[in-house]
């Protein structure tokens, strides 16, 4: 198994962020986009240089980049301040390497340094690579919205994983 890093995402690299949205959004059900959104729209969903919440590169010791990964404020309301969102997307080559894995692992001391005891990932039903990441890394399903979107003509079925940090 290769060794990956996580780097701290600056703004410089959102548009390798974008990219990797892009393409999901554009071949896939696992971005619930429809069409590409504009940088800026990226700007405001990763958190970069927050201080609470972070973004890192997926890296190797190289600076070879596999992917982004992110958590982030999980709700606006005031009392879910102790849990975040997970988001993680890699190249689509990258997959079923255990680059995930490893990366969510490796994030998991951030968000335990930041008070958060619990995170949630919210993947659609059809990603069953990400299912299967998220269970490994020991997240449980804790809700299934069944058809609550639609893309490419079909409706989807969304997930909540959910992990606790005591």
């Amino acid at each position: 198994m290769m060794n990956i890093r996580l780097k701290k995402m600056t703004d410089a690299d959102l548009p390798f962020v974008k990219r990797i949205y892009d393409y999901y959004t554009l071949h896939s059900t696992v971005v619930y986009f429809i069409e590409p959104v504009p940088l800026e729209e990226i700007r405001r969903m990763v958190p970069v240089e927050d201080r609470n919440y972070h973004s890192f590169l997926i890296c190797d010791a190289d600076g070879t980049r596999y992917g982004f990964c992110y958590f982030s404020r999980f709700k606006e309301k005031p009392a879910f301040h102790i849990s975040v969102e997970v988001t993680i997307y890699l190249e689509p080559d990258c997959c079923g390497r255990g680059i995930g894995r490893q990366a969510l692992t490796l994030m998991e001391p951030y968000i335990r340094e930041g008070g958060f005891s619990n995170a949630v990932a919210l993947i659609s039903a059809e990603n069953e690579a990400s299912i299967r990441l998220f269970e490994k890394c020991g997240y449980l399903c804790c809700a299934e919205i069944k058809e609550v979107a639609e893309k490419f003509g079909k409706k989807l079925t969304l997930k909540m994983y959910q992990k606790l940090f005591s």
